[in-house]
């Protein structure tokens, strides 16, 4: 028994030294080898500046290689200080070619102001500029004008039609017209502010004027380069116009005369004041009440009856029926200026050509009592004050072209 646990001792001893011999059992090892990325950032070039204003330009970039990895994203840098980076101020392209090349456009910079500009691309590798460029934006220039020669001229007040043709680069903030007697005047001498800003036409109507003088108007305009002023405009006011009148009234007036005088004051007044202001003409009417008249007549000798119709109890008839006791459509002289339906006179067929803003020619229609454009024949004719104020031209242009019988001599 002894004899034989010793040998099997002997056995598990012999056993286990041989599996801890070194070496004798295989360890396998990881024979995987291992790849390394071989892309570089990407080569580029930055483009040249167009389109270069007070507040934008237009560059953009080249990617001449991609550094063997795509490009996945690619634009414009730029900031105040050198060597700008995507973590200043960055644009992205507004197109991209397969050539690898891109355009994009900077905005909302400030004149006069210099900025430096890289393009970037970027792939796996990371990030690459290009050449840096220097941008000057342009400076504020002044403001350009357009002025229509002026048509609208009276005693005490004129028009003017003005057009900012271009803000030089900055927003007009403010525009008008400043006149003086003495040329060239500025906005330190009389001034009328528009109410509208930036580019584009406008009117102005100059109030308070003096009979008879000379004046000289410009347009202005101010943005940040400061006030622009348009060339130097002349004109002359005529001799203030005298158009008076009688409003004949009952001595016992019943309820319907008084509303009627009520309605008929604001008419009288506001008709003689254009003809005054705006005419040299010389007249003294008769305003009658007659509920038996139809609408409203007149004649050359100043007589104006107007009927019960609430209607043509206004302005627009008022004026007209003062154009008549003028001599339109009342005197010999009238009859023979129409011929074949068209008035016949150089001085208003060229106002209306100015007021109609016609390159071609064009004539007054008339008949024997009438006449349109702007001779006030029906209320529908009327969109605004302004087509009084063009009546009004008209019948002294008449009056340039010999109407002055019944309204007084013209005098320049």
């Amino acid at each position: 028994m002894e004899t034989k646990s010793l040998l099997f001792s002997v056995v598990i001893l012999s056993v286990l030294s041989v599996g801890c011999k070194k070496g004798a059992i295989p360890i396998k090892k990881d024979t995987t080898e291992q790849v390394l990325s071989t892309a570089t950032i990407p080569s580029l070039t930055t483009a040249a500046f167009s389109s270069v204003t007070t507040v934008s330009a237009t560059t953009g970039g080249l990617v001449s290689a991609n550094g063997g990895a795509s490009v996945t994203e690619r634009g414009i840098c730029y900031s105040l200080r050198p060597n700008p980076t995507i973590a200043d101020m960055l644009v992205v392209p507004t197109s991209v070619s397969g050539s690898g090349e891109f355009i994009a456009r900077l905005s909302g910079l400030t004149a006069s102001t210099k900025y430096y500009v890289r393009a970037f691309a970027k792939n796996s590798a990371g990030i690459a500029y290009g050449n840096e460029m220097e941008l000057k934006t342009a400076d504020v220039a002044g403001a350009s004008f357009a002025f229509t020669p002026m048509f609208i001229i009276g005693s005490t007040l004129a028009a003017t039609d003005v057009e900012v043709l271009t803000d030089g680069g900055d927003a007009v903030t403010e525009k008008g017209i400043c006149w003086s007697t003495s040329a060239n005047p500025t906005i330190s001498n009389n001034k009328l502010k528009h109410n509208s800003t930036g580019i584009g036409k406008f009117r102005t109507l100059i109030k308070g004027l003096t009979e008879k003088t000379d004046y000289h108007v410009r347009a202005y305009a101010i943005n940040a380069n400061g006030i622009s002023y348009s060339d130097d405009v002349a004109f002359k006011t005529i001799r203030k116009g005298n158009m008076t009148y009688t409003f004949n009234k009952a001595q016992n007036p019943t309820a319907d005369q008084l509303a009627a005088y009520a309605r008929l004051q604001m008419p009288v007044d506001s008709a003689s004041w254009y003809i005054n202001n705006l005419t040299s003409a010389t007249k003294h009417v008769y305003l009658n009440y007659d509920p038996g008249v139809p609408t409203a007549d007149a004649n050359n000798e100043g007589w104006m009856r107007f009927g019960a119709s609430t209607g043509v109890q206004n302005i627009r008839t008022m004026l007209h029926e003062m154009n008549h006791t003028l001599g339109t459509g009342t005197s010999t002289w009238w009859s023979g200026k129409i011929v074949a339906g068209k008035y016949q006179g150089t001085n208003v067929n060229e106002l209306l050509k100015k007021i109609q803003n016609s390159s071609v020619d064009v004539k007054l229609s008339g008949d024997a009592q009438h006449w349109w454009p702007y001779g006030l024949n029906q209320n529908s004719e009327v969109s605004s004050s302004w087509d009084y104020v063009y009546n009004c031209l008209i019948i002294e242009a008449m009056r340039k072209d010999g109407m002055t019988a019944y309204s007084g001599a013209y005098t320049p």
